[in-house]
């Protein structure tokens, strides 16, 4: 099993924490702006998802409600952040905010599709369903959210949920570095390091570090020093 390390948000709420901030009407941000993340522990696992507000503040919903209502995705996505309450599955909040996220992802909204993917994975408001899970995070990983890439590559790798699938763990590994996402730059260059499942190629493996030490991974920096001057 590929060792990756704990990302490091600067900014981000724990997903049991406050909410993150809704975007703005006038300029909603693209799906892959979308994407920066928050991380809860489950089954030693970490699920990457922005702020959830937990229903706790009623005029933010009220004006996001109003903006989905009048068919602003950026609003419903942002309706369904802030009514995600993963410390109570049960609540009828986590049903709102499914059906908030469900409204934007039909509409082409990638980063809602992430989070219906959450809320299907986690059941929250909704019956457990990993593999309704896994499309869903494949969608919004081919609309350009790199957390997304990462939830299916994990999926896909561990195989708890879904059946494994090395390669297709691998494939949305890379697609998650090339979208910015430094683990997956990390974990998909330790495998061609070490040959994990794949043919070893040092020089693909450097560069892969080489993407995520620019993303200011300093233990990627290391590791790509460490292979010594691979070939380019």
């Amino acid at each position: 099993m590929i060792a990756r390390a704990s990302l490091v948000f600067a900014s981000a709420a724990l997903l049991a924490g406050c909410g993150a901030e809704a975007p703005a009407a006038s300029t909603p941000p693209s799906p892959a702006a979308s994407a920066s993340a928050s991380q809860e522990p489950e089954k030693g696992r970490f699920v990457y998802i922005h702020g959830a507000g937990h229903g706790e503040d009623s005029a933010q919903i009220a004006a996001h409600d109003d903006r989905c209502d009048k068919n602003d995705l950026a609003g419903c996505h942002a309706l369904g952040l802030a009514l995600m309450t993963p410390k109570d599955k049960e609540s009828d909040n986590n049903e709102r905010a499914l059906a908030a996220f469900e409204k934007a992802c039909l509409g082409g909204y990638a980063a809602s599709c992430n989070g219906l993917g959450v809320m299907y994975m986690q059941g929250m408001g909704v019956p457990k369903d990993a593999g309704r899970a896994v499309a869903l995070y494949v969608k919004a990983c081919e609309g350009e959210v790199s957390t997304a890439c990462l939830h299916a590559a994990m999926a896909y790798e561990d195989g708890r949920e879904v059946s494994a699938d090395w390669t297709n763990a691998l494939r949305h590994y890379e697609r998650a570095c090339a979208l910015g996402a430094s683990q997956g730059c990390r974990t998909a260059a330790k495998a061609f390091a070490e040959g994990d499942r794949v043919a070893r190629d040092p020089a693909k493996a450097r560069r892969l570090y080489d993407r995520a030490c620019q993303e200011g991974d300093e233990e990627a920096c290391k590791e790509r020093d460490a292979l010594g001057a691979a070939a380019p």
